[in-house]
């Protein structure tokens, strides 16, 4: 039988829990922002039967929304409420490393993308500038490289068979 520490069993979770980083935790400790309605004990389910780390302790806290003042109205506004969790796991934590946007999203491709559409949404005629020519080049650049490396792929299939 299952351990269950929550109110509901997790099989196919729809939440999300966001890493936040904290010079201040200890070394098993870590960080995250977690929907509102998650308490203690979902939180601990979460993590031991999805990641398969021992909790030792949950702390929680709930943060007020800031006051705004909205620019159109005049009147003040409040930001949703943020909950926050402290995690403590009987393992050292480690962050996970960060993520090269151009390696693994192809950042330069949806950064040209982008640049492209704006234009057009101005309404100007396009008139590429230096930096949007680079860009483009590396776009280019890297879908050579690829089509490259799937033909070689393809020679080596074919000299096998």
């Amino acid at each position: 039988m299952a351990q269950r520490f929550g109110n509901f069993k997790v099989y196919f979770p729809n939440l999300v829990f966001k890493i936040i980083p904290d010079s201040r935790l200890g070394r098993n400790q870590a960080a995250f922002r977690v929907p509102l309605q998650v308490n203690k004990l979902d939180i601990k389910d979460y993590l031991t039967h999805i990641y398969n780390v021992t909790v030792t302790d949950v702390r929680t806290t709930v943060f007020p929304g800031k006051l705004s003042l909205n620019r159109f109205t005049g009147q003040q506004e409040r930001s949703p409420r943020i909950k926050k969790a402290i995690v403590t796991i009987k393992e050292d934590f480690e962050y996970p490393k960060e993520v090269d946007v151009d390696k693994d999203f192809k950042g330069a491709q949806v950064e040209y993308q982008r640049k492209r559409r704006d234009n057009k949404l101005k309404g100007w005629r396009l008139r590429p500038t230096p930096a949007l020519k680079e860009l483009g080049q590396k776009v280019r650049e890297s879908e050579k490289a690829k089509a490259g490396s799937k033909e070689s792929d393809t020679k080596k299939n074919t000299q096998t068979s």
